[in-house]
């Protein structure tokens, strides 16, 4: 990424603002992330109003945003592993059917 090409976009995340770096393509998907995170950051505040502080909550979305990742990168690692069954049961169905 070529940082001549990067603009600063303010992100605001439970009242804080963070200078965000991004490409011209990457602005809308941020903002849309962005407000996003705010919803759900306020549902969380909502269910756990005086229990928790923003901290524990952005931990909170933090973590499931981390949790969903790791399901998504789970996923497209058997990706390979799916194909190479279809294939073998594609060779399988070949032979039996002769």
């Amino acid at each position: 990424m070529n940082k001549d090409n990067l603009l600063t976009i303010p992100v605001v995340l439970a009242g804080r603002t963070y200078p965000v770096l991004v490409t011209q393509d990457e602005v809308e998907s941020v903002q849309l992330i962005n407000q996003q995170l705010n919803k759900e950051f306020l549902e969380l505040q909502d269910c756990y109003a005086n229990k928790l502080n923003k901290q524990d909550i952005l931990s909170m979305l933090l973590l499931t945003y981390a949790k969903d990742l790791l399901e998504e990168r789970q996923k497209m690692d058997l990706v390979p592993v799916n194909k190479r069954i279809e294939s073998i049961e594609s060779i399988l169905e070949q032979a039996f059917d002769k």
